[in-house]
Parts: C-alpha cells; sequence; structure tokens
C-alpha cells in the first residue's frame, strides 16, 4: 500500500468486490512486537455508524481507491474496541484483529 496515513482518514474503504464498504475515521499501528506488516483503519458503517477495525495487510490504493481483500460480511463482523486513545493498538486489540482477518494460524 503506498498511501500516506494522513492521506486515509475521510476516504472510502473498499470491499475485495470495490464496493464501498463505510468511511475511514482513524488510523492505528501494531505494536512492534507483533511484527506485523501493515496497520488497521476503523472504519464507519451505515446509518448508525458502527465502527469496526479493517487489517491492512494487501490492501491496494488504484486510483485513489483504497481496497482490502476482504469481503463486506467479514468487515462487518470484525472487532471494535472504543474509545480508542492514541494511534497505536494494544496487543490484545491487535491480535484479536489479525485474527478476525487471518485466522488463528496466521502468524503475527
Amino acid at each position: 500500500m503506498t498511501a500516506h496515513v494522513d492521506d486515509l482518514v475521510g476516504r472510502a474503504l473498499h470491499a475485495s468486490d470495490s464496493r464501498p464498504v463505510g468511511k475511514i475515521t482513524a488510523v492505528y499501528h501494531y505494536p512492534t512486537e507483533l511484527a506485523a506488516p501493515a496497520g488497521a483503519v476503523a472504519i464507519a458503517v451505515g446509518l448508525l455508524r458502527r465502527t469496526h477495525l479493517v487489517d491492512l495487510e494487501n490492501a491496494e490504493v488504484v486510483d485513489g481507491l483504497l481496497t482490502v481483500p476482504h469481503d463486506r460480511n467479514t468487515i462487518t463482523s470484525a472487532p471494535s474496541f472504543t474509545p480508542m486513545v492514541g494511534d497505536t493498538l494494544s496487543q490484545g486489540h491487535a491480535m484479536k484483529v489479525r485474527e478476525h482477518y487471518w485466522g488463528a494460524s496466521q502468524p503475527v
């Protein structure tokens, strides 16, 4: 992914089928001890603006669209932790996000 972190907030996040899922409200880093290759974004979804965390591994920015390799159902069932303070997820939160998207067998 080649977009600058500050450029992501306010953008729409697109699912693997290229349809928009929600608007990015925050960008988070993973703790360094996890050695995860990307980070996660918080997105607001639906009329009630539910917030979900989306892992950015293998995300692509093409023609200004940020697309992740996950379907809408996976994204909208993702963990949500509120309130979030700072720009780095706790190790526990980060592990739950990584496990949701990549499974327990996925190395983090």
